[in-house]
């Protein structure tokens, strides 16, 4: 047989193999990705449904004859007490867990992008000036309240390091990416984040009514709510529910900027506090990524600045805007029923109420500080 006919047979073999294993490695993408959704869809599909509740409910109480038409309820207050009573459910159906982590992770991470469109880059540049010194006080005081009465109570090292971290820094995320480093037991990383999401899920009702009868400025009660509660979500969902039951709508903005430059910390702060809680021991290295929704937001901001210069009050910009704002409030809606539905209140009897009432007062004091930073500051 000629060579050339051999050599077209084989480059024609090569060729039916390649396209053979491609269409193998899409199908098996396909398959991929047909089963993530099937074990993603029962929890992130509750969470939908409350958030569609959560939704309605503030339209229907409109809607209604007094004193009804006048309860201040907001979609982000009926989604957290839905989650909260559903989270014995929640227990029982470990297949929900999966979209509950989506909902509390990508879901809300895409929330606090799209509030990047509520702000142009000459505003986020002044509410970045107003949080520094709100940022620094929440720093010290959260960690530095955390370590002394960790101390004062008799708290292990590890365990007051991973309350330090997770009630300055933000939150869960905090406490997730220490506990490695230090070499945390099960029990202890449980406990912190039972209370983040417990104090901080507090934080997030209570702050807002007591804020309302103090200030009179929505940006500077978002200021504080940035500078003192526990996570991302629980700051937003607080500026969120004081915007919607008050009517303020800086607070959003103010909240979320002061937030996330708190978040940005934590590639400096944990190293450090792995270093005071592991002085004299072997430790692991703790190397926290940097959170890159931020860069997301930012995103957002410099659109929105561009956006504005273009179209200026373009009816069809606007209707953007608003359906951004939108979509994000009801993510954020998601995010907490998925917070509320999630929170294991048996982790607190593990360790004993010590460990607890240290961040507690922490959560206090770091409020207080907030609050003073505020009236010196804004």
């Amino acid at each position: 047989m000629p060579s050339s006919t051999i050599g077209a047979g084989e480059y024609a073999c090569n060729c039916s193999h390649r396209c053979r294993s491609s269409l193998g490695r899409a199908q098996e993408q396909v398959l991929g990705f047909r089963t993530h959704l099937a074990t993603v869809l029962p929890g992130a599909g509750i969470t939908f449904g409350i958030a569609l509740v959560a939704s309605a409910v503030p339209l229907v109480l409109r809607a209604a004859p007094p004193p009804l038409a006048g309860l201040p309820v907001s979609p982000i207050l009926v989604a957290i007490l839905l989650g909260l009573g559903l989270g014995p459910l929640a227990r029982r159906r470990p297949n929900w867990a999966p979209g509950l982590a989506v909902a509390a992770g990508p879901l809300l991470k895409l929330g606090v992008m799209l509030i990047g469109l509520r702000l142009s880059l000459g505003q986020l540049g002044e509410l970045g000036l107003l949080g520094v010194p709100l940022v620094l006080g929440a720093l010290l005081s959260g960690l530095g309240l955390a370590m002394l009465l960790g101390r004062a109570f008799g708290v292990g090292t590890r365990l007051t390091a991973l309350l330090a971290v997770g009630s300055a820094i933000c939150g869960a995320s905090a406490v997730v990416a220490t506990a490695p480093a230090l070499r945390a037991r099960a029990e202890e990383t449980g406990y912190a984040l039972a209370c983040v999401a417990l104090f901080g899920l507090l934080a997030t009702l209570l702050y807002p009514p007591l804020l309302a009868g103090l200030f009179a400025d929505g940006r500077q009660v978002g200021l504080v709510l940035g500078a003192s509660i526990h996570d991302t979500a629980q700051v937003t969902a607080a500026a969120l529910l004081f915007e919607q039951t008050f009517g303020y709508p800086e607070t959003v903005a103010a909240a979320t900027v002061t937030k996330l430059m708190r978040n940005a910390a934590m590639l400096v702060l944990i190293p450090c506090v792995v270093w005071w809680a592991c002085r004299g021991q072997q430790q692991g290295s703790a190397k926290p990524a940097f959170p890159l929704f931020i860069l997301g937001f930012l995103a957002m901001a410099v659109l929105r600045t561009a956006g504005d210069r273009i179209l200026g009050e373009h009816a069809a910009w606007a209707a953007v805007l608003q359906f951004a704002a939108l979509t994000s409030s009801f993510l954020f809606a998601m995010a907490m029923a998925a917070i509320g539905l999630g929170i294991r209140f048996a982790a607190l009897r593990l360790l004993g109420p010590g460990p607890a009432v240290v961040a507690l007062l922490t959560a206090i004091g770091m409020g207080v500080t907030a609050l003073f930073g505020v009236a010196l500051f804004a």
